[in-house]
């Protein structure tokens, strides 16, 4: 008897044991689960690509349908490129394109893309000045600095009310339970500085060069300030959102140093703040950004090919890619950031 006690007693034990490790191991994976602080939005860009305005284009009707059933998405980022390269930078598209995306329900925030302006040099883009497109860019959409577009609005930071940068309407910052994000002009064409269309009348000039330095300026300033601010108020986590692709492709058909460099023009900067920000940091940093139409979660270097632990990049769909990207947001979760790709099966 005593002896079946024992064996009794020795099994209970080691059950409590097991219970308790599991219980351990629920608490540990609790912490990577959805918790009261969780919450999601949508992520796209490049889209509509190709489509001329007020004409009908099912595969962004489906877009914007699919993310309006989800109703518990916080707001919509959209990286930039709202055509395509190769059409029209009418007045016309632009206000085309604020219909269609006041169309989603949620806050909706988007950043300019080389494609709307940059790039209106082009002879088949209309052969438009890049800053008159700009300054058309900026009425269109940031006529309300400090609210966003979409079908409800929602109140962000803008860099347009720090002295100095008035003219930067379209860098906004808002954060929620504690994470921060933020908007940067940052756009392809090696960030403005590439050179005109030759067969465009529109020729580049010192203005150009000008604007593009100064938005430089502007971008390295407001990562500066997030990171200040993240690192002030122990946020758990940051998110960058811009356009352009900065060549993060390393260690595969890139060059290296001073060739990298070169090909990076418009980006250094940027990335080398980035970089040693997000090291001083230590937590959880992600750029989010459009310009190749791949959908890609990476963790790219920044300068050269080194690791950062805590850096990851998050590419959209785009172009004739119409699907979206579910960005979860967990702030007692280590990473902070979880990735999930939406596909529409009506748009394959």
């Amino acid at each position: 008897m005593n002896s079946t006690l024992t064996k009794i007693a020795t099994s209970f034990a080691a059950l409590l044991i097991s219970c308790s490790a599991i219980a351990g191991d629920d608490r540990d994976d609790r912490s990577e689960r959805e918790s009261g602080d969780s919450f999601a939005f949508a992520m796209i860009g490049d889209v509509p690509y190709g489509v001329a305005p007020y004409s009908d284009y099912p595969a962004f009707d489906n877009l914007v349908n699919k993310v309006n059933r989800q109703k518990k998405l916080k707001w919509v980022i959209h990286t930039g490129d709202i055509k395509s390269g190769g059409t029209e930078c009418s007045d016309d598209l632009f206000y085309d394109r604020l219909d269609r995306y006041n169309a989603f329900k949620k806050p909706f925030i988007y950043t300019p893309g080389d494609n709307e302006w940059t790039d209106c040099h082009r002879v088949n883009a209309g052969e438009y000045q890049p800053l008159e497109r700009l300054a058309k860019l900026r009425e269109v959409f940031f006529s309300n600095p400090g609210k966003t577009i979409g079908g409800k609005t929602m109140s962000v930071e803008t860099q347009a009310w720090t002295p100095g940068y008035e003219e930067f309407p379209e860098n906004v910052r808002w954060s929620k339970n504690g994470v921060i994000f933020a908007a940067l002009h940052v756009v392809g064409s090696n960030n403005g500085l590439k050179d005109f269309d030759p067969a465009s009348s529109v020729v580049r000039g010192d203005e150009d060069d000008a604007e593009a330095y100064r938005r430089i300026d502007a971008a390295v300033h407001w990562i500066n300030d997030s990171f200040d601010k993240a690192i002030e108020e122990d946020a758990p986590g940051l998110l960058f959102m811009m356009q352009a692709n900065p060549i993060l492709e390393v260690g595969y058909t890139l060059p290296q140093g001073d060739a990298l460099t070169a090909a990076r023009e418009g980006f250094n900067e940027i990335l080398t703040t980035m970089e040693q920000r997000t090291l001083e940091y230590a937590k959880p940093v992600v750029l989010a950004h459009g310009d190749s139409h791949y959908f890609r979660v990476d963790k790219p270097g920044l300068v050269e090919n080194g690791f950062i632990g805590n850096f990851t990049r998050v590419e959209n769909f785009g172009s004739s890619r119409v699907h979206w990207v579910k960005i979860s947001v967990n702030p007692k979760s280590k990473q902070v950031f979880k990735f999930q790709p939406m596909i529409i099966e009506e748009n394959l």
